[in-house]
């Protein structure tokens, strides 16, 4: 019989899936039903805004990158952090994360722990769609008015090429098609590169 101890005592592995793209493209609805769906962490990116930010959101004022530098640094310092006992390993994320430098920031987190696998799911939609989307909505701090600036600052992810690790997902269509189309290809990224979907718990 082979040994088996290096299977044993390998750090399982986690998988965090960062929920992307500008205000009002559904980060958080598509998120909440990815992780219940697939038995993931939901975490809210927006909790880890200092106070400041949500202000300057609040009152329709964009975010520079300074403003960005604690909230980023505060979710990839999260990333290496058990979830709760009874809690799925593997973490759904919100943030915008619209410039690559950001996703960047993000991806580091695996870099220093060998058994993170970092991945991002782009919600892609034209910004009249989501401008309507944003005005129609209430109880956010993000209004209407952030839209435009968002894709003023958005730096499209280039899965073919130089982020192999990013997911475009169309969002300009009913959220349940949305849903199904992000789980599927979650669960196909997950079998190709370990079959650790076949072992979330």
């Amino acid at each position: 019989m082979g040994d088996v101890s290096e299977v044993d005592t390998a750090p399982r592995r986690r998988w965090i899936w960062f929920v992307t793209g500008p205000t009002a493209c559904g980060k958080t609805t598509i998120a909440k039903l990815m992780a219940q769906r697939l038995n993931f962490t939901f975490l809210e990116g927006d909790d880890y805004h200092p106070k400041a930010n949500v202000e300057k959101m609040s009152r329709g004022e964009p975010l520079t990158d300074e403003d960005r530098v604690g909230w980023l640094e505060a979710l990839k310092d999260h990333e290496t952090v058990q979830p709760p006992a009874g809690e799925s390993p593997h973490l759904v994320v919100t943030c915008s994360a619209l410039k690559r430098h950001y996703r960047d920031v993000l991806r580091e987190g695996s870099e220093h722990a060998e058994n993170l696998r970092i991945h991002f799911i782009f919600l892609d939609a034209p910004e009249d769609v989501l401008a309507k989307r944003a005005a129609e909505r209430t109880g956010h701090f993000a209004k209407a008015n952030l839209v435009h600036s968002q894709f003023q600052a958005l730096e499209r992810p280039d899965p073919m090429h130089d982020e192999p690790d990013v997911i475009i997902v169309d969002v300009d269509r009913p959220v349940e098609d949305t849903e199904r189309d992000v789980v599927t290809k979650v669960q196909e990224a997950m079998m190709q590169d370990d079959g650790s979907y076949l072992k979330l718990n």
